[in-house]
């Protein structure tokens, strides 16, 4: 049985993977680390448009200096004795800051093995997911840094009918 701290390591660490990867493949975004800031993971540094890769939501391009949160969650997770989707984790904090700045979420649903496929992506505007957060927010107790949180499954933003799960997409190593 996995601690909830390695748990919480094991997402972080896929969590990296991928803002890494996306920076890499996706033309036209730049790495941002937390010395910069905590809030976001990327900026755009051109016009970014919607692609088959990477459909857009509410929005046809993404101007430059756009900030950009990256946010990958499972396809499935366990819930309990069964599976369910899985869920973004968004820290209130950050998601008002991003909120304030007029970023994009860049969403990514990824499979659990090596090298984590991604079969899923999508650009969302902030206020779009704040939308969707509404009533979700919740407290985090103990001695995490963050206050807030919500959770959020990625077929509230991207159908599901279109995830196929043997299929992959944009240039995933």
């Amino acid at each position: 049985m996995r601690s909830r701290t390695s748990e919480l390591e094991s997402s972080k660490a896929s969590g990296d993977f991928l803002e890494a990867e996306i920076v890499q493949v996706i033309d036209g975004l730049e790495y941002v680390g937390d010395r910069t800031a905590t809030w976001h993971d990327a900026r755009t540094t051109a016009v970014l448009e919607a692609s088959r890769s990477l459909p857009f939501y509410g929005i046809v391009l993404v101007e430059p200096d756009t900030p950009i949160e990256i946010k990958g969650c499972q396809i499935e997770t366990s819930n309990g004795s069964r599976s369910t989707r899985g869920r973004f984790y968004v820290k209130r904090s950050a998601h008002e800051q991003l909120l304030e700045a007029g970023g994009m979420y860049l969403l990514v649903v990824y499979l659990p093995r090596p090298g984590l496929p991604q079969v899923a992506r999508a650009i969302v505007p902030a206020t779009l997911v704040d939308e969707l957060l509404s009533g979700r927010w919740y407290d985090v107790g103990g001695s995490r840094s963050e206050q807030e949180v919500a959770k959020l499954a990625w077929s509230h933003v991207i159908d599901p009918a279109g995830v196929d799960p043997s299929v992959t997409v944009g240039c995933s190593r």
